[in-house]
């Protein structure tokens, strides 16, 4: 309902012209039926990733900037364009777009509010040995929502965003029609509704919202978060993984149809010289999938120690379907963020991880089944709880959104 009364309500500034995955709850989906607790851990029983070479990443700061992917981004984030800017004067003037620049930055200020900046209040002393660090972030599962990953890890050289949804292009606004921009713009307000309000993409809207005919993939997500984050994009390309694990640079987007083909967007905070990069890569990471490719899994086999983010994942690592994902994640994290639909709780043993609960831990929300419920978690909440060690969360994040039965997990690996 929230999601309709959003459209309807940008819909009204429209002239008469106008006639599994990632970071999501399925809601009214069909959901996976949990898996028993395994009597052994089923991580330890994957086969080892073939070996390959070090993945060729392009170097950041050799990338020639080109100031129109920013000014587009600017435009459909609802921001004023910056001086020689490449864009019509002429779109600024436009009544629609004055309408949908207030309502988004209304939107926008009240997330800032109640969520973004006591998120980014509390990172800045709970996450600051892991800002140190300076890793990459791993977001399996993401979508685009390179916001929140952002607003917890602000330093990151590269964010590796993963989801079911192609990657896209940015639209080209100067051979689009007054009404065309229109309905585009009026597509973005609503593919960011859930994200806004509820603080994660659903599936289902996100793969008809990123439709080419709509709001064209996740890249258009990605550069508005950015740009309103204050960041600069300074430039997006595309690339294609190979099979041995390297990665080779692409004209255009070709992710509808081709597979291990991604995007990456470069971005500059404007008091920084530093360039630092999000890709995103649509693929499937279900352990059948991910097994008959060979790409992701060398590239797995040979991902860097990361920083690891994951949140309303869908409970998909709690799946027996997703060990090599989830194996991903317990060899190649420094450390682990997540909420309860990340890593199973029993996998993150006083042996080798150091953990801080946050928040507090109770049923998953309806739309999951109840055997996604982790008795041992909760066992660790209420002894932490007796013992005044659970710390409180500020802020909402994640499918209890709205009230104060959230949870966070810091996973901290032993050396």
């Amino acid at each position: 309902m929230i999601r309709k009364i959003a459209r309807v309500v940008f819909y009204c500034f429209l002239p008469v012209v106008v006639a599994v995955s990632c970071s999501n709850q399925p809601s009214q989906e069909k959901v996976a039926t949990p898996p028993p607790a395994p009597k052994a851990d089923t991580a330890k029983k994957i086969a080892p990733a073939p070996v390959a070479k070090p993945v060729q990443v392009a170097n950041p700061d050799t990338i020639t900037p080109n100031r129109k992917y920013n000014d587009i981004a600017r435009y459909i984030a609802g921001l004023k364009q910056e001086p020689g800017s490449t864009l019509s004067p002429n779109l600024e003037k436009d009544t629609v777009w004055i309408r949908y620049a207030k309502s988004f930055n209304g939107e926008w200020q009240h997330a800032v509010n109640v969520r973004l900046k006591p998120m980014s209040d509390w990172a800045a002393t709970e996450l600051a040995a892991q800002r140190k660090m300076n890793l990459d972030v791993f977001y399996p599962f993401s979508g685009p929502d390179i916001l929140h990953a952002n607003i917890f890890f602000p330093m990151a050289k590269h964010y590796h965003l993963y989801g079911l949804e192609r990657a896209g292009a940015l639209p080209d606004l100067a051979k689009m029609k007054p009404a065309e921009i229109d309905n585009y713009l009026a597509d973005v307000y609503g593919s960011l509704t859930d994200i806004l309000t509820k603080s994660y993409f659903i599936t289902k809207n996100m793969l008809n919202d990123l439709q080419k005919n709509n709001v064209n993939g996740t890249l258009p997500l990605v550069t508005v978060f950015l740009v309103r984050n204050n960041y600069e994009v300074v430039n997006v390309k595309y690339f294609h993984l190979n099979d041995n694990g390297t990665e080779t640079q692409l004209k255009k987007d070709s992710t509808p149809t081709h597979t291990n083909d991604f995007v990456k967007v470069y971005f500059k905070h404007p008091s920084d010289s530093n360039i630092q990069v999000v890709s995103y890569m649509k693929c499937n990471m279900v352990d059948p999938e991910v097994k008959k490719n060979a790409g992701l899994m060398a590239y797995l086999a040979n991902m860097p120690v990361s920083t690891t983010y994951i949140k309303s994942a869908s409970y998909l690592l709690h799946n027996p379907t997703f060990t090599i994902m989830r194996d991903a994640v317990l060899k190649k994290s420094a450390s682990i963020l997540q909420d309860d639909t990340g890593v199973p709780y029993r996998y993150l043993s006083s042996k080798d991880w150091t953990v801080t609960l946050y928040g507090s831990y109770v049923t998953p929300v309806s739309s999951f089944p109840s055997g996604f419920f982790q008795n041992d978690l909760q066992k660790a909440y209420k002894m932490g709880d007796s013992l005044k060690q659970i710390k409180k969360l500020p802020f909402s994040l994640g499918y209890h959104w709205g009230s104060a039965a959230q949870n966070l997990i810091k996973a901290e690996r032993k050396s």
